[in-house]
């Protein structure tokens, strides 16, 4: 039994990497399995290296999203300020860690699961 139970720390690795898109039976295709897996990130631990993966994919989503939006005709005051907080979110980076990691991946996942609403709204 692990000294903390449920923290999926063993002293041997990570308990529980499988991510929740893969456990449920489904596959996800595109940004779409992305942004889930980044928000789900608080019920699964994935490997550093997944973590980074997801950022970069997010990163780049964002900041083409945010631009689309923002040179669409009639980008309202709600799309202007949805925009703003995705590119905050952007500029903030990770800390050091991997908690850090986590939680900067989440915040991105949150700012490009509202861009990616407003996106699909406005078609």
């Amino acid at each position: 039994m692990p000294l903390c139970p449920y923290t999926g720390h063993t002293g041997g690795g990570l308990t529980f990497v499988v991510p929740p898109s893969a456990a449920a039976g489904r596959t996800l295709d595109g940004i779409d399995a992305v942004i889930r897996d980044a928000i789900a990130m608080d019920r699964w631990l994935p490997a550093p290296s997944r973590v980074s993966a997801i950022t970069d994919r997010l990163r780049v989503y964002i900041a083409e999203a945010a631009s689309a939006l923002e040179a669409g005709a009639g980008a309202g005051e709600e799309t202007l300020a949805t925009v703003r907080e995705a590119r905050h979110r952007l500029g903030l980076g990770p800390g050091d860690g991997y908690a850090s990691a986590i939680t900067f991946a989440r915040g991105l996942g949150l700012a490009a699961k509202d861009l990616l609403s407003l996106q699909r709204g406005l078609k």
